[in-house]
């Protein structure tokens, strides 16, 4: 089945309309809130997966959700090479991503990039540099649970439009999906179905739903059981007391600072035993795991 994409912008809307081959609509995106609205159920799983892709080059197509949704049932990850996630450094992707920018500016012009870094020009560059150094703030943390029975996994590849998880967290608390957000000199406030930064709602809360949704039903896939998977969302804003108010803490999602790292982990309550831990431990650290 075909499904085709229609933006439309009138009124002071802009939204992404999606339809199959008949023109019967099956719902839409609104492109400024990043809120999805799904009019066909039978399409929720890959209408949500082309929605709330965290790949940074935005929503991928729904041909690619759904093929990426079904890959899982067409390969054995057990039957190909992998690499051991558990190498990879906080903040790996992030500052590759950086690097590569800042290759592709100097080739432009070494002047002009040397001054869009002195005056902290917003650049794309610049942009994963910042989510980089927050990534790396936060996974050294993480890094202290290992004395505690944790297991910690950084940068880890999902799917196969280059996106991520910062933090895959692994122990007796379960299993957590965490999402570093590095907001210098920005003001947090949270509802408990919105994050908003400096008054511009983001689509925080929802998409940490989905990774963590989406971890949980690669993990059932690869292990024949359901581990605990959580969301959580760790806002730094490069203040001596992070700058984050929260109004009431959303259902499925745990709002948290660097200040509550590790400590909140730590005193979590045991949902895992050593056993399961390390088998959990042992399909996550594998690359195919999240990218077959």
């Amino acid at each position: 089945m075909e499904i085709r994409q229609t933006l439309w912008r009138k009124y002071g809307h802009d939204r992404t309309y999606l339809t199959d081959e008949s023109g019967t609509r099956l719902g839409w995106l609104n492109n400024s809130t990043g809120e999805l609205t799904v009019e066909s159920e039978p399409h929720r799983e890959v209408l949500e997966a082309w929605a709330f892709s965290p790949s940074d080059d935005g929503p991928q197509s729904v041909a690619d959700a759904e093929a990426e949704l079904g890959a899982a049932d067409q390969a054995n990850p057990a039957e190909l090479e992998w690499s051991d996630l558990s190498s990879k450094r906080p903040g790996q992707a992030a500052r590759e991503q950086a690097d590569a920018h800042h290759a592709e500016m100097k080739k432009r012009s070494k002047f002009w990039t040397g001054v869009a870094r002195v005056l902290d020009v917003n650049t794309d560059e610049r942009a994963w540099r910042v989510g980089a150094r927050g990534e790396e703030t936060v996974g050294a943390r993480l890094d202290k649970l290992a004395d505690h029975g944790w297991h910690v996994l950084h940068a880890v590849p999902i799917g196969t439009k280059g996106s991520d998880i910062d933090h895959l967290l692994i122990g007796p608390g379960g299993v957590w999906t965490i999402n570093t957000k590095n907001h210098p000199g920005k003001k947090i406030w949270v509802s408990p179905t919105q994050v908003r930064v400096d008054g511009h709602v983001v689509p925080y809360i929802r998409n940490s739903e989905f990774e963590a949704d989406r971890v949980r039903r690669i993990l059932v896939h690869s292990l024949s059981w359901e581990p605990p998977v959580k969301a959580a969302l760790v806002f730094l804003t490069g203040t001596m007391i992070p700058d984050v108010t929260i109004k009431e803490m959303p259902k499925d999602v745990i709002i948290l600072d660097r200040l509550d790292i590790p400590r909140f982990f730590r005193r979590s309550s045991t949902t895992l035993t050593p056993e399961a831990v390390a088998a959990v431990f042992e399909v996550a650290r594998k690359s195919t795991t999240w990218t077959t």
